[in-house]
């Protein structure tokens, strides 16, 4: 069973490294790698934008977790802008606030992603989550963020949440 799932993870490992990816080798028509010509910075994929946003995601929800205000400030615009589940709209300093005070949420689990629209300085990301509270409770919710790049790295500008029928 151990060498299956380590088997499993270096399958992982290796498609998303894209070792073994036969784009990976230079075609005849390719210069040859020692001349001077720049590289060509290629557009990043739906995919790569995906496997990025799916992980900043969950880093994100567990920094929510963790009550780690000072991620999250880090990794949110100056006027990011969240609407709950409840409907009521809060600026980056009120949710931060609210982070701090209320630590309520035991486990989440994020389902369904995928990436709605995507350039190479902005994307759209929609996932479920399923959330366990410390008392028990359960829940789940449509969550759509957008993301922003700055000096090259995704900042959270908005997100709006919507609480689902089970």
């Amino acid at each position: 069973m151990r060498s299956l799932l380590a088997l499993g993870l270096i399958a992982f490992a290796m498609y998303a490294c894209k070792f073994g990816d036969d784009n990976d080798r230079r075609s005849p028509q390719q210069p040859p790698a020692n001349t001077a010509q720049a590289p060509v910075k290629q557009a990043p994929t739906k995919q790569d934008v995906f496997n990025e946003l799916l992980l900043f995601e969950k880093d994100l929800t567990q920094a929510v977790l963790n009550g780690d205000i000072s991620f999250l400030s880090k990794n949110m615009t100056e006027d990011f802008v969240l609407t709950g589940v409840d409907g009521k709209v809060q600026d980056k300093n009120e949710v931060l606030a609210d982070i701090k005070k209320e630590r309520t949420v035991k486990s989440f689990v994020i389902s369904d992603a995928e990436v709605l629209s995507f350039s190479e300085e902005s994307a759209v990301f929609q996932y479920t989550q399923n959330i366990t509270l410390k008392n028990g409770a359960s829940g789940k919710a449509r969550i759509t963020d957008t993301f922003v790049k700055r000096n090259g790295e995704w900042m959270v500008k908005a997100e709006q949440q919507t609480m689902m029928r089970k």
